[in-house]
């Protein structure tokens, strides 16, 4: 897994956003093998934050951030992560939560850290793309038709809203 974020930061004009992140589902593209198999997928969405404050820096892993683990190493810690996702499989057109095959209590999701990306200066207002790579390894085998929920928190614990994917069709063979 592999995260870009492009941020934009302008000073032409001062833009004003809710402190709360906003994100929107942008795209998703696939990247085959040389068998024509869809390997890889791309999900990008855009962020908007009136005061910048997303991501995290190495350093913060203390409290709110620290890593706090269950028995089973699943971290139950939501802001030690600042992204999260939750894949959903279609049953006869009808989404549903998609139980973790190695954890029949938890349903399958994906938490992932960005790296702080707040702009310098006095006006703090960022908005830009955040692209996210899901590697095969994290790839349900499944189900063909899919979608992604995900929302992202800020260094203030502020959870954006909730947003998704459209149905996505994987080409498994």
């Amino acid at each position: 897994m592999l995260l870009l974020v492009f941020a934009n930061h302008s000073c032409k004009k001062k833009e004003i956003y809710p402190e709360t992140p906003q994100i929107e589902f942008k795209s998703a593209a696939f990247v085959q093998n040389q068998l024509g198999i869809d390997s890889m997928m791309i999900l990008t969405f855009t962020f908007k934050d009136g005061d910048g404050d997303l991501g995290l820096n190495q350093s913060d892993t203390l409290s709110p951030f620290n890593a706090v683990t269950d028995s089973t190493g699943k971290s139950i810690n939501p802001y030690y992560n600042n992204i999260h996702f939750e894949y959903q499989e279609s049953f006869k057109g009808v989404f549903k939560h998609v139980t973790n095959p190695f954890n029949a209590f938890d349903t399958l999701s994906y938490a992932y850290r960005f790296d702080n990306i707040s702009p310098e200066g006095r006006h703090k207002a960022i908005r830009g793309d955040i692209e996210v790579k899901i590697g095969p390894n994290q790839l349900p085998n499944a189900a063909d038709t899919c979608r992604y929920r995900f929302y992202i928190y800020d260094r203030a614990l502020h959870k954006s809203n909730l947003a998704e994917t459209p149905s996505l069709v994987w080409k498994r063979r």
